[in-house]
């Protein structure tokens, strides 16, 4: 019975070690169950993840799938709904609030009255003088530039001033009659220098230029005969209104032929002849000119 008592008292502790062994070798109950837990979640986050992934990369992937065709018929689409939607909604708005009370997007505003085709009603006065000037982005910008000029300095010569009365002719000639001296020097000059040059294109200058200087005195002096025609007659009408008489005006004219006349009388046989045959010719071209190119001949 001891045998039997001790046997069986050596089983149970053969199963007693047995069960420390296995305690010692498997966790407790409730940790296993907490670790089985922490996987589950572990593999639901996981396909969580999975699934954003996969959510996140399919709207590029469809994308890219789109034709461009479609693409632009939607944002068409979306654009006039929009478009519409935004009209309708600015309308009320600016029904509801005044005119002083209405928002200040000059942006959104400006896109509206751009559509709607009105006028630009809006006020551009700066707030203070310091501000930079504001302007309406409907009108173009010139591109010619506004450059502010320069003062320009204009040079006075106080001797064609009108502040100084009126232009005695005669007396400024009086003044300079030295002028004459030095331009009758000055021909003499080039009529030696003419005589003296051999180069043809040189010699051809030097007369142009005498010519010139020989035709400005000839109309000088042609222009004081007239003026001394004038003053003859002015002094003839003067004593005829003394005697009672009544003025009588000369016509241009008139002051021709007489100045023709006296410039005549000055004159020799051989100048006479030579200034009569220059005016005949000089009548036949014009007549000349003035014929049809068929009679010319």
């Amino acid at each position: 019975m001891k045998d039997a008592g001790n046997s069986g008292s050596h089983t149970d502790s053969g199963s007693d070690r047995d069960d420390t062994g296995d305690a010692r070798h498997s966790p407790p109950a409730g940790q296993c169950e907490e670790s089985s837990h922490d996987d589950i979640d572990d593999e639901e986050y996981q396909e969580k993840e999975s699934q954003s992934s996969t959510s996140r990369q399919t709207p590029e992937n469809e994308a890219a799938s789109i034709s461009f065709g479609a693409l632009v018929k939607a944002q068409a689409s979306l654009g006039n709904r929009n478009r519409s939607h935004d009209d309708d909604g600015y309308g009320a708005a600016r029904k509801t609030l005044g005119k002083n009370d209405a928002p200040r997007d000059f942006t959104n505003e400006e896109a509206l009255e751009r559509r709607a085709g009105k006028k630009d009603t809006r006020d551009f006065s700066r707030t203070s003088k310091h501000a930079p000037a504001e302007l309406s982005s409907k009108k173009a910008v010139s591109r010619k530039r506004e450059v502010v000029p320069t003062q320009k300095f204009n040079h006075r010569d106080p001797r064609f001033e009108p502040l100084s009365g009126a232009v005695d002719e005669q007396k400024s000639r009086r003044n300079y009659a030295f002028l004459e001296t030095y331009r009758n020097s000055e021909m003499s000059e080039l009529k030696s220098a003419i005589r003296k040059t051999q180069d043809s294109e040189a010699k051809e200058k030097l007369k142009r230029s005498l010519l010139s200087m020989e035709s400005r005195k000839k109309a000088q002096e042609l222009k004081e005969q007239q003026q001394k025609v004038l003053r003859e007659h002015r002094k003839e009408e003067k004593k005829k209104i003394e005697r009672g008489k009544r003025p009588f005006y000369l016509k241009k004219a008139d002051q021709r032929k007489r100045t023709l006349v006296e410039k005549f009388e000055g004159m020799k046989g051989k100048q006479i002849d030579k200034v009569i045959e220059r005016r005949r010719k000089k009548k036949a071209a014009r007549e000349r000119k003035g014929m049809p190119d068929a009679r010319r001949v």
